[in-house]
Parts: structure tokens; C-alpha cells; sequence
């Protein structure tokens, strides 16, 4: 089990700034989580999720890679998100299995073969207006049905 450090105990300058910043700004935050590999639909998480930074103001893409090796910096900045998304290519949800293994919550989690019928297949080429589609979709869940950005996900 991770556990998330006082921020002041965190080594890593660029994390702490990082929780201060954000967390002053926006009161809370959403961490974005993505697989991003080598299929079709692994590349297509990547880009939902960058999709889903740029619209959703206090939203962060973060890097789950880290986790494992528990790198200090990235890992503190991915436990101190309020609300984690998880975005998997496939049914398999390695990502998701990840970080509830070690103890993180998981909010929302999808995979893209599994909820949204997006078949499989080898290379990284992928349907771009199919990918825009899922991220209005994940974003109005994110949301929660509101027309602005949440600052507390599932509230109000």
C-alpha cells in the first residue's frame, strides 16, 4: 500500500510545488490515468486523456509508470489527486488492476474495447473522431451532467 507523505515530507521539489499549486488553484483535482500502449485502442487512451486535460481545468494527466519503482515525485502527485480516472485500452485493465493493487481508489475506470465497442487491433493508427466521441462521453461522466468543470467530481 502507497501512502501519501505530508507534503512538506516529500522530497521531490517539483512534486511538492506541484500539490501546493494545484491544489491552492483549484481546491481539488482529477488525476487522468491512461495505459497509452502500442494497439489502436492503448494509443486511443492517451490522447482521450490529453483530450480530457485540455477541457477540464482541474484535470492532470499523471504518470502511473512511477508507481511501481514508487518514485517519489510523480507518485506523491498521483496520491494527492481527489478523484482518479482510469482509462484502459482493453478488458484486460492492467492500469486499473495496478493501482488497486497498491491501494489507490479508482473513481472511474474504463476500457475502450469493453465500453465503448472499439475492437483491437495491432498498430497505432486509431479513429480520430471515434476517440473525440469517447472523451465527450467520460468527460460529461466526469462531470457529472454539469455544463461547467467540477471542482469536487460527483457533487452537485
Amino acid at each position: 500500500m502507497f501512502q501519501r507523505k505530508p507534503v512538506k515530507e516529500i522530497q521531490t521539489e517539483s512534486a511538492r510545488k506541484t500539490i501546493q499549486t494545484q491544489h491552492e488553484r483549484f481546491g481539488s483535482t482529477i488525476g487522468i490515468n491512461c495505459c497509452f500502449g502500442s494497439s489502436n485502442i492503448g494509443q486511443m487512451t492517451g490522447f482521450i486523456a490529453r483530450k480530457l486535460v485540455q477541457e477540464i481545468p482541474n484535470a492532470f494527466m499523471r504518470c502511473p509508470l512511477a508507481l511501481w519503482p514508487q518514485v517519489e515525485g510523480p507518485t506523491q502527485v498521483l496520491l494527492y489527486d481527489d478523484f482518479q480516472v482510469v482509462i484502459d485500452g482493453c478488458k484486460d485493465r492492467c492500469l486499473k488492476k495496478t493501482m488497486e493493487r497498491i491501494g489507490i481508489r479508482v473513481d472511474l475506470s474504463y476500457a475502450l474495447d469493453e465500453d465503448f465497442g472499439i475492437d483491437k487491433e495491432r498498430g497505432p493508427e486509431f479513429d480520430e473522431q471515434k476517440m473525440l466521441e469517447v472523451a465527450k462521453q467520460i468527460k460529461e461522466e466526469i462531470w457529472g451532467g454539469s455544463q461547467e468543470a467540477p471542482l469536487a467530481p460527483g457533487e452537485g
